[in-house]
Parts: structure tokens; sequence; C-alpha cells
């Protein structure tokens, strides 16, 4: 292992905290510059984590709610949510800079600590001492020897019988492997489509939502978060009486959660009345982005009549409901019951590190590495593990085959 490289890496962390923490942690293009919003931010760990718990559910991966330890946890984005579900949860980072930001962020909440560590291991926290021992996005920036020597050391802090869960990169796919990849299969493609809504007539070119219910009527678990642009959309078309397609795409509403089997959503989808007028068919599907539509692979799509007016004062627009693609109930899946919290403000650097920081110059860069799925598997085998599930998470980006690893510490 190489110490002074990992120093060097800590470093880089310490800059990013220092200069947009929030970027740093999720690095979503368009929120750089200190675009983020804390309560955008935490939501989207709200989110994560909600998914997170259905995906242990589904690998029946039960736990104690006693210690959690959030290791990279960066400014508390998985951190805080996690706390609502342990009554200690730590958060663990190696850049002090973005363990102010959280402690800020959080505030006075004895159910939640951040520490710095800035150790190529864990020897700061006993043996068998957390519940549950969590990470994600953080390995795939960590030089691989050094991740591995993490996961043995995220066994040994685990009490017997504990849950150990971390996501990896384990290899890089082509353009091509990644289409193939995240194409759903031929029989994912079944729905079942009300509209709840309908409207009867519009002033041709305006706006009005319309409220449908996507039922899964498929084997296959329709995932929310599919990546290289082939999500998941409700969708619609405006035909002719006769059927035929005179305006083929027109609204889009991104499907807002994964729904399994059986499962029901409400969504809201606006769509814009054609620009003539005339009695037209509104007709609703659903489509994944580069792949194909569901009516097309023989799923069935409601149809509603609508006459479209004339208006001499041109084109209006008139938006009622919920927008775009919100959600407005679940059936079959337990709605999210976070606790809502009242976030601080972060914490802004010491005057002295931040002229620091500009004299040094450079701008922070993110490393990414594989760990190779086996080289993963060895690890846990020989860390006292078991393997639950590798699930498949695109949460490392479109052309990075990831994986999250749930795994239990052998009693």
């Amino acid at each position: 292992m190489d110490v002074g490289r990992f120093r060097t890496l800590a470093r880089n962390w310490e800059a990013l905290g220092d200069q947009d923490p929030l970027f740093g942690v999720l690095s979503d293009p368009s929120k750089h510059g200190g675009k983020w919003s804390a309560e955008e931010f935490v939501a989207s760990g709200r989110a994560h984590i909600a998914e997170l718990m259905r995906s242990l559910d589904d690998a029946r991966a039960g736990f104690e709610p006693g210690t959690c330890l959030d290791f990279g946890c960066g400014v508390g984005r998985l951190t805080i949510p996690l706390a609502d579900h342990f009554a200690r949860t730590i958060g663990v980072d190696v850049a002090a800079s973005m363990i102010e930001s959280a402690r800020s962020l959080v505030g006075l909440d004895d159910r939640v600590a951040f520490v710095v560590n800035r150790d190529p291991d864990l020897r700061q926290f006993s043996s068998a001492s957390f519940d549950v021992v969590h990470s994600c996005l953080v390995l795939q920036h960590i030089p691989p020897d050094v991740s591995l020597r993490y996961v043995e050391e995220f066994f040994r802090i685990s009490k017997p019988g504990g849950l150990v869960v971390f996501q990896a990169p384990a290899a890089i796919r082509s353009e091509r492997d990644t289409a193939a990849a995240q194409a759903m299969p031929d029989d994912a493609f079944s729905a079942r489509l009300t509209i709840e809504t309908p409207p009867t007539s519009l002033v041709c070119n305006a706006y009005t939502s319309v409220k449908v219910i996507v039922g899964n009527q498929s084997p296959v678990r329709w995932r929310h978060d599919i990546p290289a642009g082939r999500h998941i959309c409700l969708a619609n078309h405006w035909l002719g009486e006769d059927g035929s397609v005179k305006i083929q795409d027109d609204g889009r509403a991104v499907l807002p959660l994964t729904i399994r089997p059986g499962e029901k959503i409400a969504m809201t989808l606006t769509v814009q009345a054609p620009s003539a007028p005339g009695t037209y068919l509104l007709e609703i599907d659903l489509v994944q982005e580069h792949v194909g539509w569901f009516g097309s692979r023989g799923s069935p799509t409601p149809r509603v009549r609508v006459d479209v007016l004339g208006s001499s004062s041109g084109s209006q627009k008139t938006r009622t409901g919920a927008d775009c693609g919100s959600i407005t109930s679940v059936s079959g899946v337990p709605s999210a019951t976070l606790a809502s919290r009242s976030l601080g403000t972060l914490a802004r650097p010491p005057l002295l590190r931040r002229l620091l920081r500009r004299l040094r110059g450079g701008t922070p860069t993110f490393e990414m590495h594989v760990i190779p799925q086996a080289d993963v598997e060895r690890v846990i085998l020989a860390s006292g593990g078991a393997l639950l599930r590798a699930i498949d998470d695109n949460a490392a980006g479109a052309r990075w085959l990831s994986y999250t690893y749930i795994c239990r510490r052998h009693p």
C-alpha cells in the first residue's frame, strides 16, 4: 500500500470539501459551483436510503436497529436519512472539511455523530461494534488495495450476524455492452394504464395535466434509475379519429421510483393540445427511452377523445394538477416515512485555510477505480462474511458495471 498516495488522496478530498462540498459528494454537473441546496441534497439521500431499505427487504436482509457506520459519509447525505433507522449512526470521512460541513448541516442531534479518519483502516473503531456498516460512492474513488483493506475492516467492526452493505465498480463497459445491459427484457413491457382525469376539450396549443395510474403487469421490476438515457417515461401521442399518428412525441414524465411486479403508482403527465382544431385521440403509453414503446410490444394503451378548439388569442398555457412526474400515491409500496429534519447551514472554511487553498492552486479531481467482483467476493469470504446478494446498481455511471454488495457477517 502506498501511504503517500493515500495521503495525497486525502488532501484532494479536503480541497473538495473546502471548495464545493455538496458537489464533491454528489457530482451532478448541473449543481457544480455551489448550486446544490441543502434540502434538495439531503432529499436525494433520503430517496437513496428508501430504495436501499427496499433492496434489503427484497434480499431478506433484516438488521438490528442499534448502531450504524456510514463510511465515506462526506457531508452526511446518506448519514442523515440512515439515522432515522438506527438508535445511533456514525458518519466517518477522511476529510475534516467534509466532517465540519456535516456537523453544521445536522446541528444538535444525539443520534448522529461525525468523525474524521485519516488512516487506511478503521483502527479507531472496536471490533464487533456496529449492527450495520454501509458505504456508497466511496470505494470507487480509492485505490483497490486500500479499498479491499477497508472491506476487511467493515467485517471486523460489524457485530456477528450484522450487515455489511457497500458499493463498488466491478468493470468498465463498452458502449455496446452499456446499451445491451440497460435494455429491459421483452417480458418487462407489460403495463396497465388508467387515465383518471381525461380531458374532453382543449384550446389549440393549451397545456393540461392528466393523472394516470401506472401498473406493472410484468414479472420484471421497473427501475427508476436506469442510466445512459434509457429511463422509463410516461408519455403520450396525439392520433386522428382514424387512429393515424398526428403527433408522435408530446409529454414526458420520468418514472419517479422503482415499481415491482403487481405494484401501481399515480403519476401526472403534462400534455399540449395540437395546434390545429379538430377531434383527436389522446393516447397514453410508456416508453423506455432509446429502446422501445410499451404499446409497440403489445401492452394496451388507453385512448380518450378530445375536442381541440380554435382560439383567436393564440397559444395558451393552462396547467392543472401536480407538476410533470410528481407522485400522488403508491399502491403496495410503503411510502417514505423518514423524519423531516431542520437543516442547518454549511460551515464556511476558516479564512486561513481558504487562503492556503488559493496559494496551492490546482483543481481537485475524482479518481475512479475498479475492483473485480471475484476479488470482492474473495475478501468477503476471507473476512468471515457471506454474500447475500450483489445488485447491479448503476451507481457509478453508465460506462461502469457497479454492484451493491449485501453481506452478513457469520454469527
